[in-house]
């Protein structure tokens, strides 16, 4: 469609004065370069190693296994009767647990007794017997006739030569004699069997009275035996029988365990490497026994102290490995037997170690480093070996010394060869050894 000139926009007028000054700028404009200026180095903070002694540590694993679990069983037969206690709780040593029916148990020992009473008569009666006594009298008496009939024979044998009595007369006065001395002989021998009788009585009714008195200490044993009592402090399991039901048939049926919680010990297995880093220890510090820091899985570090008090005495040819175990107390028996644990050992001391804050460390393919500002302000890489932690610092070793400047803040705004301003700090503080063992909650 043809533009009238209705339709057509008005073109704008220039004024030529400021026609001219826009064509001078665009002049000088494009006359002028553009110029680069290097940024200001970065700043980043700075902090020499702290130089103190740190202990070395083996960390491991263990198990928590109870110092003492004892089995409650129903030694005798019987129905179960009462339970009193509650299943899970604690009890104490003496405290009454479960009780079988005593009643058989107790009609037993009245019977045993009753025996007993029966024996001791029969010693006391076999003590007072008199037959020996009888006995001896007897004798006595038959060697009195024995004497007279002697007497008689030897006054007739006299007379008989004189014809003053016939010869019948002294005959019978010999047979006299002769049975009287057979009756003293008689007598004798039932004096030596009254004597052998009275020591036999009383060795029997001695034995008889001891056997009674065992078969009356049986019966009260075997009924102490149906009142069960707690033997050690603990916690108890759930019974295995409820009450009413036949216990210590042909058995000893287990009826509950006790298991003593304070104090409680540790299981941990060595490799035989560790376990003479740790021998070795032992032997620098003079010690017979090592103390050892434990944590549980919801413990920050290691807030449990305890000792290491046996190991067993040999390496398992098999497994290369040792067994050791730690005592721990567990006043408020938080740490439950089966309780997986983290513990730590020591096993050296390290003198004037060079300790940087973790913050410092950087990690890249050649492994772990820091950078350290030099002389110059230029940013130096040194590769280091990373050792113990102590709180929120690092054993390092290699390329460090202890005048060296550590990049602690700004690893970031640095780069090695990089010139930077560094600023001053001084180094955080450290814990000590036996601070370490309780505040560090990861592993070296």
């Amino acid at each position: 469609m043809p533009t009238t000139v209705a339709d057509s926009a008005p073109l704008p007028r220039f004024c030529p004065p400021l026609l001219g000054f826009l064509l001078l700028a665009i002049t000088a404009g494009c006359g002028q370069q553009n110029q680069y200026f290097e940024p200001p180095p970065p700043e980043v903070t700075v902090a020499a190693p702290r130089q103190q002694a740190v202990t070395r540590y083996l960390e491991i694993t263990g198990t928590a296994q109870p110092v003492v679990s004892v089995d409650v069983r129903a030694r005798v037969r019987g129905f179960l009767k009462e339970r009193h206690f509650e299943e899970g709780s604690m009890v104490e040593e003496g405290q009454l647990l479960l009780v079988i029916d005593e009643e058989p148990f107790q009609l037993q020992l009245e019977q045993t007794k009753a025996r007993y009473a029966e024996a001791q008569t029969t010693l006391q009666k076999a003590e007072q017997s008199r037959a020996r006594e009888l006995a001896r009298a007897k004798v006595s008496l038959d060697e009195a006739v024995l004497f007279q009939a002697e007497s008689n024979e030897t006054r007739l044998r006299k007379l008989v030569s004189g014809k003053a009595v016939t010869q019948d007369e002294y005959e019978r006065a010999e047979a006299q004699r002769k049975q009287a001395a057979a009756q003293v002989d008689s007598s004798k021998a039932s004096l030596l069997q009254a004597e052998a009788d009275f020591e036999t009585n009383i060795l029997a009714a001695r034995a008889a009275l001891a056997g009674a008195r065992t078969a009356m200490r049986n019966a009260e044993i075997e009924l102490s035996y149906c009142r069960m009592t707690a033997p050690i402090n603990g916690r108890i399991t759930e019974v295995n029988f409820d009450v009413g039901n036949l216990v210590g048939d042909n058995q000893a049926s287990l009826l509950a365990t006790i298991v003593q919680l304070d104090p409680i010990h540790v299981y941990m297995t060595l490799s035989e490497s560790d376990f003479l880093k740790y021998q070795q220890g032992l032997a620098g510090r003079g010690s017979k026994s090592s103390p050892v820091a434990m944590g549980l899985d919801s413990d920050e570090g290691f807030p449990h102290r305890g000792a290491v008090d046996y190991h067993d005495p040999a390496i398992d040819s098999g497994t290369g490995t040792i067994r050791i175990r730690a005592q721990f107390p567990n006043a408020d028996r938080i740490i439950l037997p089966g309780t997986f644990a983290k513990l730590r050992l020591p096993i050296d001391q390290k003198q004037d170690a060079l300790l940087v804050p973790e913050r410092a460390l950087g990690t890249d393919q050649s492994g772990q480093y820091v950078l350290v500002v030099g002389s110059d302000d230029m940013v130096q890489y040194r590769g280091v070996k990373v050792g113990t932690r102590v709180g929120e610092m690092r054993v390092v070793e290699g390329e460090i010394k202890p005048e060296d400047r550590v990049v602690v803040e700004g690893l970031l705004r640095a780069r090695p060869n990089m010139k930077v301003v560094p600023k001053q700090i001084a180094t955080p503080e450290a814990p000590g050894a036996a601070e370490t063992a309780a505040k560090n909650g990861k592993r070296s």
